[in-house]
């Protein structure tokens, strides 16, 4: 390589690098206002919470309208939950806070990627309603379920995209609510599944699992088993049956397995398979 061919290279690559310094500043920028923002709200620096979360739902707003906002990784946030889909078409944005111990709000942003490295954004608006006993219940956007999103599956059948969601709600100071529920994405617009897992002859809109908080289970997407997985639970004693906060695992597993656009619930699954 002759050294005028050399030096007219690295001068490319420095235009280049100086083309996209300017957005990704913007991007660092952004962030580091946020981890401020989200820092202060869990370390108690501000005497109200209702105008910190204002500025923040809205600092996260204009942060994620920005286009390539997919692509950016958002690591420094590390107080809130942020889980992609494997195809990076979907990406969600969840935080809560806690008004007492026995009452919880959920907030959260939804990014659709569209092309040219563009989105489209969807505010998650807590509906405040109790999630016992809403496994019917239609749930979007605008009226939604508040949780705490911490795994998201994928999977293709015929020429739609299933996006699995598994979230924990805290309830309150006597039982924690786990869920798995299902989206797709429709015209650019996420959309929450209706009788999409099978439990027996009947269909859910959506699984919930409701336990004491003073035990922990798990609810997650297996790869080897290829099957959401989690532990069975049953009351401390026949007396309990139906009162959750008394509900525990027995150490058997339950499962859901994708099949042609539903999850079928499956009961005591092989337990070796499960860490």
């Amino acid at each position: 390589m002759t050294k005028s061919l050399f030096i007219f290279i690295a001068l490319l690559f420095a235009l280049s690098v100086d083309a996209q310094e300017p957005e990704y500043l913007e991007f660092v920028k952004a962030e580091t206002r946020l981890q401020d923002l989200f820092n202060r709200l869990y370390s108690g620096q501000s005497a109200e919470t209702g105008p910190l979360l204002d500025t923040i739902r809205g600092e996260m707003a204009e942060s994620l309208s920005l286009t390539g906002s997919m692509d950016y990784p958002w690591r420094k946030l590390d107080k809130i939950g942020i889980i992609t889909s494997e195809d990076d078409i979907l990406r969600v944005f969840t935080w809560h806070v806690e008004d007492d111990v026995d009452h919880y709000r959920y907030f959260g942003f939804m990014q659709v990627r569209l092309k040219k490295g563009k989105s489209k954004l969807f505010e998650l608006h807590d509906n405040g309603k109790p999630q016992r006993g809403t496994g019917k219940a239609d749930q979007t956007t605008e009226d939604w379920y508040g949780k705490l999103y911490y795994q998201i599956h994928t999977d293709r059948y015929k020429r739609e995209t299933y996006y699995t969601l598994m979230g924990m709600d805290f309830n309150n100071s006597r039982s924690i609510i786990k869920s798995v529920e299902v989206m797709t994405v429709q015209r650019n617009n996420p959309r929450f599944v209706r009788s999409c897992i099978a439990m027996g002859p009947d269909f859910q809109d959506r699984l919930l699992l409701e336990y004491s908080s003073q035990v922990s289970i798990s609810v997650r997407y297996d790869p080897r088993t290829d099957m959401i997985t989690f532990d069975h639970l049953v009351p401390m004693h026949p007396i309990y049956e139906n009162d959750f906060e008394f509900y525990n695992p027995d150490g058997s597993f339950d499962g859901l397995e994708f099949s042609r656009g539903t999850w079928i619930y499956q009961e005591d699954i092989d337990a070796r398979n499960i860490d």
